[in-house]
């Protein structure tokens, strides 16, 4: 187990609040989930590796909470029947097998959606078809660091259909190819009644460890957007545009629920809203995406997303919502859900498999409503006439170059944000205060602590004045106090 040091109570602070409007669904793509439905089941690889962002305001809200939610199809398929023969053992228990020994742990835990040829390698797993999508937030909504929307282009992939499960993550401790979760409270792993709640106090390199251990990845986090999303379809939440309700994802909630007891949504898959949010190993920078993984490197961070049983306000549980964490950080509220790569790459229609990726070399780039590509600048611009590839320079790619080190927010994420280096301040904000009393009755008093680095640079100051986070913002946190 990791020293405790390493375990974080307060999450990085990294949106707010926006209008409660949907973005407005992008051309292009025709993979969306409801065309995957028609064809073989999909899905997408959601590993958010993303800090948790939201304070107190759940009631019981991060502070001092383990987020315990955990990964549900995993290698742990025990109580199936299995017809592979000795050497499978231990590696597809649970599940019906009907392929041969050679199949093996190698994809248990995953649904299968191309035919017997596949076997029980992919079981438990959604096909995520490929696609062109828009991703990230139109300019009037979302947060700075969920800007610019961008064409990003996703090779077909298999997605978990549910987060990797307690029993599931148990099962690859025994075997040796995991560390034991943390034992805080509101974590799952060590409490005997959840063993089909998700796995959760677990950090970045123990949830690649797992999905490593069952031959499969995490996703990247330009997979679990897409997935999430219904691929070009711009969910706002994974099931569309209402607000999560008790009926539809575990949010506001005194823990963890068991994986998969809410409705499938986009490809088939479950709990991509609430929950625990998902690692993914994206490294946390600025947009616009990079396909594929990136290395895990201390003093980095890298990206979850999902939202969690223990957020309060649907803000914090949009699909575009950026989270992101160090790679030896914990929480109740982060899990996984693994993925796995197709072979050979398949790529969506207009582009080509290059150097392990799918590069477009023709049609249009694909914009938010309003803009159009301009070759010259390599982005986006207001107006203008479309830009199709024919006018670019042969080979060269859509996805605008990856920003420069320098470009980088950095471990923090904080890095252009307005008043992240000001002195903190505080002030009274008596209309928050009906919230604070049917929440914390002990610290009745709502004030906006204002400035400072991020969330935890600010939650020593609440400390001083007796008060607790109620929500939070790039450069603010809303808190609940004893004293006027």
């Amino acid at each position: 187990m990791r020293a405790t040091a390493a375990w974080v109570t307060a999450a990085m602070l990294v949106g707010c609040s926006e209008p409660d409007a949907l973005d407005i669904p992008a051309p292009g793509s025709p993979a969306t989930s409801e065309a995957a439905e028609r064809a073989p089941a999909a899905t997408a690889v959601a590993n958010t590796a993303m800090a948790n962002t939201e304070g107190a305001n759940a009631g019981i809200a991060n502070t001092g909470m383990a987020n315990a939610e955990g990964a549900n199809a995993g290698i742990a398929n025990t109580g199936m029947a299995n017809a592979e023969g000795a050497n499978a053992v231990v590696a597809n228990s649970g599940m019906a097998n009907a392929e041969g020994a050679n199949a093996v742990v190698a994809n248990s835990g995953m649904a299968n959606a191309e035919g017997a040829s596949a076997g029980i390698a992919n079981a438990g797993m959604a096909r995520i078809p490929a696609g062109i999508f828009l991703m990230g937030a139109l300019r009037e909504f979302g947060n700075f660091d969920e800007k610019p929307a961008h064409e990003a282009v996703v090779a077909g992939f298999w997605l978990g259909r549910d987060e990797i499960t307690v029993a599931a993550y148990r099962a690859c401790v025994r075997a040796g190819g995991c560390t034991e979760s943390a034992q805080l409270p509101f974590c799952n792993g060590h409490v005997a009644e959840r063993e089909e709640h998700p796995i959760n106090c677990i950090d970045l390199r123990q949830a690649a460890a797992y999905c490593a251990w069952s031959h499969k990845r995490l996703p990247s986090e330009r997979e679990w957007e897409y997935a999430a999303s219904g691929g070009s379809e711009r969910r706002r939440f994974a099931w569309g545009k209402d607000d999560p309700t008790p009926q539809l994802a575990c949010f506001y909630h005194p823990g963890t629920c068991k994986t998969g007891a809410f409705p499938a949504t986009a490809f088939g898959l479950r709990d991509m809203t609430g929950n625990v949010w998902e690692w993914t190993q994206s490294e946390f920078r600025p947009y616009p995406s990079r396909a594929g993984l990136d290395p895990i490197v201390d003093r980095k961070s890298y990206v979850y997303r999902g939202g969690a049983w223990s957020r309060r306000f649907p803000k914090w549980m949009r699909n575009l919502l950026r989270n992101r964490y160090a790679p030896d950080q914990k929480s109740a509220a982060i899990g996984v859900r693994c993925a796995k790569s197709v072979e050979p790459l398949d790529c969506p229609a207009d582009t080509e498999a290059r150097a392990g990726e799918c590069v477009r070399v023709r049609g249009e780039t694909v914009c938010e409503p309003g803009y159009t590509f301009a070759v010259e600048r390599a982005a986006c611009v207001l107006g203008g006439s479309a830009v199709g590839m024919t006018a670019m320079t042969a080979g060269a790619s859509r996805s605008a170059a990856t920003p420069s080190p320098t470009a980088s927010a950095g471990a923090a994420g904080t890095a252009g944000i307005p008043g992240a280096e000001t002195a903190i301040t505080r002030a009274r904000t008596p209309q928050h205060d009906a919230d604070c009393v049917r929440h914390w009755p002990k610290t009745r008093y709502s004030f906006l602590f204002s400035g400072g680095l991020n969330f935890p640079a600010r939650q020593p100051v609440l400390a001083r004045h007796g008060c607790v986070p109620r929500d939070m913002g790039m450069a603010w946190t809303s808190a609940c106090c004893a004293a006027e």
